[in-house]
């Protein structure tokens, strides 16, 4: 059975809207012509007849409540891990539960965003392998993922691959961008360079969300990764090559957590008309060019 049932006016909540992620969602769906609620702490200072702000903590469950019975379809993008810990415990955990709590209350579809992070280390994973996080971020994955399968019976969840994109202020693609822009070449890693991830486009992974919408995408979780696979020693060197840079790096001598080396994405594939995936060398030029 589907789980997305479209009206005449699609009506979507994007919670954590003012991270890199929710942003994303915001525009690619105020783009395609859908009424779009925002929820935050901050303001995403957008100006648009499609767009509601909503300005509010997930932790403050009666205001919550109230926002979310306005909408269709709820979309979860919070989960950052900031300072203090403490507060990023409550907002995996209580605020997770919040959030699940209304969407079955007022029967609203959900559709969630976890990590790859939660298999920690392996060859090979797909949407059936065990879960072995292996740091604080991973482990609160895993635990939201728990509250929101044991209390919705039907819902999406999306585990994804590390993001970059536009405006990127955390992350390794981050920390490169702005390293570059402010003319600094040496950087320092806590690992051994060997660390190596998947990289995905935010705005691919917003398109991959209009489409999970617009095609009713059956619940379940889904692997959705792009296809650059590199080290952090072989991201470094893509941009250098990209930028005619010269960036210098130092590294640690500790192993890297959550290395995974072939991540099974075909699942969702099967399932969605996905749009071309964009490879990371596009944007290390378009920064170079000053249009990322």
């Amino acid at each position: 059975m589907a789980l997305f049932k479209k009206d005449f006016m699609n009506r979507a909540l994007i919670i954590g809207a003012s991270g890199l992620l929710g942003r994303a969602i915001v525009d690619e769906l105020i783009s395609k012509d859908y009424y779009v609620g925002s929820l935050s702490r901050n303001s995403i200072n957008i100006e648009s007849s499609y767009l509601k702000e909503h300005l509010i903590d997930v932790l403050d469950y009666r205001k919550l409540e109230i926002v979310i019975s306005e909408y269709d379809f709820i979309i979860n993008c919070t989960g950052q891990i900031t300072n203090p810990i403490s507060n990023c415990l409550a907002l995996n955990t209580d605020g997770i539960q919040n959030i699940v709590d209304a969407a079955k209350k007022y029967n609203k579809q959900l559709l969630h965003f976890s990590s790859v992070s939660v298999y920690g280390s392996a060859e090979f994973v797909n949407e059936e392998s065990n879960l072995n996080p292996e740091t604080i971020y991973a482990s609160l994955k895993c635990f939201s993922e728990h509250i929101i399968k044991k209390n919705l019976k039907d819902c999406i969840i999306f585990r994804v691959s590390n993001l970059y994109g536009k405006n990127q202020k955390k992350g390794v693609v981050g920390y490169l961008v702005n390293q570059y822009i402010n003319n600094l070449s040496d950087l320092s890693f806590n690992n051994n360079g060997d660390m190596r991830r998947y990289y995905l486009n935010v705005s691919q992974l917003a398109e991959i969300a209009f489409y999970a919408l617009e095609e009713d995408l059956k619940p379940g979780i889904y692997n959705v990764i792009g296809e650059d696979n590199l080290s952090i020693k072989e991201l470094v060197e893509k941009f250098n090559s990209n930028l005619n840079y010269c960036f210098s790096a130092k590294y640690e001598k500790s192993l890297p957590l959550e290395n995974i080396n072939k991540i099974d994405c075909s699942k969702i594939k099967r399932e969605l008309n996905l749009p071309r995936n964009t490879l990371i060398d596009l944007f290390i030029k378009n920064v170079k060019d000053e249009k990322y």
